[in-house]
C-alpha cells in the first residue's frame, strides 16, 4: 500500500470460527487510535438505532405506492435481528432508511439517539461511519485493491494513519479466517471469502450496529450457513447490533429477534 492512503468512498468465507471469542490483536499505539475513535463503548442498555412511524411512499407519474406503512423497530447492543419478507416487500428499502441512505416521507431515524433528519449531509455521513457497518448481497470491494486495503478503507477515511490502519485492517481480517488471503485482491478470492472480507470491512471501525441486505443471497448454501454463523459470532464477540434483511426463514430463524415485512407493515416472527 503507498504512503498515502487515497480518499475513497465506503459503504458502506466459507466456514465459522470456534473457540474463543474474536477479537483482533493490534499494536498498543494501534489499539488506541481505533479505541479513540470507536463507534461503541459503553452501550449497555441504550438503543443504538430506532426507527418511529416511518413511512415511504414513490411516486412517478401515475404511479404511486407507499411501500412502509408506519414502521417501528428499535435495536440495541449486540442482539441479531432478522427482517423476513418477499422480494419487493420493502426489505431494502427499510434497511436504507435506517442507515440514512434514503430519506423516509414521514417518520425519523435515530442514530445514537441523534434525529437523522436535523443533521447535515456531512453530519449524517460522519455518524454513519463512526456507529454504522454495511454488508450487501454483493460484495461491493474495490477490484484494483487488496483484501487489507478494501477493509482499511473505512479508516482511512478517519484519517488513520496507514501504518495503523493497516495494522488493524490486517488483524481484522486474520479474525474472519483469512490471515493468509491479505495480499489477494477480490478476482483471487472465492465467493465466500469475499463476503467475509466485505464482513470484516463493516466491523474494522468496531460500528455500534451492522445493516445486513441479503448478505448471503449470492453464495451456496454450505457457504451462507458459514458466512452466516460468523456474523453471529461476531455479533457476539463484538456486542455488535446485526440487521439482517432476507428471504430465508432457515437463516432468520437463527437470530434473537425475528420480523416480517408485509403490506409495509412490520409486525414480531415468531
Amino acid at each position: 500500500m503507498s504512503e498515502m492512503a487515497p480518499t475513497l468512498p465506503t459503504s458502506c468465507g466459507s466456514m465459522p470460527l470456534q473457540g474463543a471469542p474474536i477479537r483482533p490483536e493490534v499494536s498498543k499505539d494501534a489499539r488506541a487510535v481505533w479505541q479513540g475513535q470507536s463507534g461503541s463503548p459503553g452501550l449497555a442498555g441504550k438503543v443504538v438505532l430506532s426507527a418511529q412511524g416511518l413511512t415511504k411512499r414513490f411516486t412517478e407519474g401515475r404511479l404511486d405506492v407507499t411501500v412502509l406503512k408506519g414502521v417501528n423497530l428499535e435495536v440495541h447492543p449486540g442482539e441479531t435481528l432478522a427482517i423476513v419478507g418477499t422480494s419487493g416487500s420493502g426489505k431494502s428499502t427499510l434497511l436504507h432508511l435506517m442507515g440514512g441512505l434514503d430519506a423516509p416521507s414521514s417518520g425519523r431515524v435515530e442514530l445514537m439517539g441523534k434525529d437523522l433528519s436535523a443533521l447535515s449531509a456531512d453530519r449524517q455521513g460522519q455518524l454513519r461511519n463512526q456507529h454504522l457497518g454495511f454488508v450487501y448481497q454483493f460484495h461491493h470491494l474495490l477490484p484494483e485493491f487488496s483484501a487489507r486495503d478494501n477493509v482499511a478503507m473505512p479508516l482511512w477515511i478517519r484519517r488513520m494513519a496507514p501504518a495503523d490502519s493497516e495494522q488493524v485492517a490486517t488483524s481484522m481480517l486474520a479474525s474472519v479466517g483469512l490471515k493468509d488471503r491479505i495480499h489477494h485482491r477480490p478476482a483471487e478470492l472465492s465467493g465466500g471469502e469475499r463476503q467475509r472480507v466485505a464482513i470484516a470491512r463493516a466491523l474494522v471501525t468496531r460500528p455500534a450496529c451492522v445493516l445486513a441486505d441479503e448478505p448471503t443471497g449470492n453464495l451456496d448454501r454450505s457457504t451462507a450457513d458459514g458466512v452466516f454463523e460468523l456474523m453471529l459470532q461476531l455479533a457476539r464477540d463484538h456486542n455488535t447490533a446485526f440487521i439482517m434483511v432476507t428471504h430465508d426463514e432457515s437463516l432468520a430463524s437463527r437470530c434473537t429477534r425475528r420480523f416480517r415485512l408485509m403490506e409495509g407493515r412490520l409486525s414480531p416472527w415468531e
